[in-house]
């Protein structure tokens, strides 16, 4: 059995546990992983997703148990998240959501609270502007859903397009690296999964996951 340590912020923990559990098909293994909550990632997988075949989650592990790999680098970025699904739950949430959008409607992902100084560093950071931009080209009979992990620059973009955004901003939570829920973040992903267009951040695992997840429903 391969034993993992995923860590990180959910996207990085699904990217590492989607490219081991490759690895394990690969060479006929089953997939053990220690799923700890933590502050960038404050909840556990099977709370939200449905089991994986072959994979054994858990929140703590023996001290005799050989940890195979523990960090937050896939070993391979071209991951297949095709047995990645939502519990019943969270999925009829999510599609009460696209029902009242009518399945008509255009996503950005704004990451600003714990990336901004990263990438202005790489010289690749996405202001305010060029998601404007992205938003203003669609046609205007297209609502809008803004995901992000900053309030204000939610209300920024509201003020902007008020009757095309038909959300509040999710409750917000002061005691936690992410301001929102683990919940309302994987409902953020599966609204921009399903949405007609999408722009995403440079450099975020969170965008990321959104690209590949469209590319499976396409």
């Amino acid at each position: 059995m391969i034993t993992i340590i995923p860590m990180g912020g959910l996207c990085n923990y699904l990217r590492v546990v989607f490219s081991y559990y490759e690895y394990a098909n690969s060479i006929n293994s089953e997939l053990n992983v220690i799923w700890k909550k933590t502050n960038a990632c404050p909840g556990y997988f099977l709370d939200y997703f449905e089991p994986i075949p072959n994979v054994n989650f858990s929140q703590s592990c023996e001290k005799y148990v050989k940890i195979h790999y523990k960090g937050y680098n896939p070993r391979n970025y071209n991951v297949n998240y095709d047995k990645l699904k939502l519990k019943p739950y969270l999925e009829k949430i999510v599609f009460d959501k696209l029902n009242i959008l009518n399945n008509n409607y255009i996503s950005v992902h704004i990451r600003r609270t714990d990336h901004i100084t990263g990438v202005k560093k790489m010289n690749c950071y996405t202001d305010d502007e060029k998601f404007m931009d992205f938003l203003d080209k669609s046609e205007n009979n297209k609502s809008i859903y803004i995901a992000t992990d900053n309030e204000i620059t939610y209300n920024q973009f509201k003020s902007k397009y008020q009757e095309r955004i038909k959300f509040d901003y999710h409750k917000v939570n002061n005691n936690n690296l992410r301001k929102t829920s683990l919940e309302d973040a994987i409902i953020d992903i599966y609204m921009c999964v399903y949405s007609v267009d999408f722009m995403g951040t440079v450099y975020s695992s969170f965008s990321d996951l959104i690209i590949n997840l469209r590319k499976s429903i396409k």
